[in-house]
């Protein structure tokens, strides 16, 4: 299993895990926010007016995935990149002007990389019940300099489906994972996500939040370790983790 500490040149990419489904990915000037839930969270310890992303990535519609995304949008400026039905939402509703509505396998090209919404098998209705489009992933490449970029995967919360697979045509650098059961798949399903997408680094997530979900993580990284050719990397709450070089 990696350690969080280790002293490895990193590539420029930093990761940080806010407890539930909510992480910071920083690049250079560039701070990728996914799926952002704080105030409801019973894991986090960051308050929403304390991000200030430059960009929001949101899989789908459930509460615990956008809540806070519009207050953090309207105050910092940041571009929500979701689908096109979360994205007219958001702004309808909620007054967020700088969105770009995607739908499954478009992708979006800035000068932090390239974000392309990938598949998921789940749900998404949005918080007061409104049709909230179709569940997806984040498949990112994201530059390191003009000619090299790293690929991280955040499956979202989904089911295992054999598709998985075609996100390892390239190499995969980093794969979240739901781990939680009961809403994603579980331990052993995601154990077997990571034998089809071939990461070099695996982390989980969607787990431990509410009692329903509650996993063992460090039994989960014994099983990464054992069944798949990924290395394991669990981080506490807030803590940042540089993607080694």
């Amino acid at each position: 299993m990696s350690n969080p500490n280790h002293s490895q040149s990193n590539s420029g990419i930093q990761i940080t895990w806010h407890g539930h489904s909510t992480w910071s990915i920083r690049t250079g000037k560039f701070h990728l926010l996914i799926d952002p839930f704080f105030e409801s969270n019973p894991m986090a310890k960051t308050k929403p007016s304390q991000m200030h992303p430059t960009h929001i990535l949101i899989s789908h519609g459930h509460f615990d995935h956008i809540a806070d995304a519009a207050s953090i949008a309207k105050r910092s400026g940041a571009q929500v990149l979701a689908n096109y039905e979360i994205a007219t939402w958001l702004t309808k509703h909620h007054g967020v002007e700088n969105t770009v509505g995607m739908n499954l396998g478009g992708s979006y090209c800035c000068p932090a990389g390239r974000m392309q919404l990938v598949p998921a098998l789940h749900s998404s209705s949005l918080p007061d019940g409104s049709y909230g489009g179709t569940a997806g992933g984040w498949v990112l490449d994201l530059s390191i300099h003009e000619s090299l970029s790293k690929r991280i995967y955040y499956a979202g919360d989904t089911a295992l489906f054999s598709d998985m697979q075609w996100v390892a045509s390239k190499p995969v650098e980093l794969f979240i994972v739901p781990i939680g059961d009961l809403f994603t798949m579980g331990v052993d399903d995601s154990v077997q996500a990571t034998r089809f997408v071939h990461p070099r680094y695996v982390m989980p997530t969607h787990f431990n939040t509410w009692p329903p979900i509650a996993q063992d993580e460090k039994a989960w990284a014994a099983q990464i370790d054992s069944q798949t050719d990924a290395e394991p990397v669990l981080i506490e709450v807030d803590q940042a983790w540089n993607l080694p070089n």
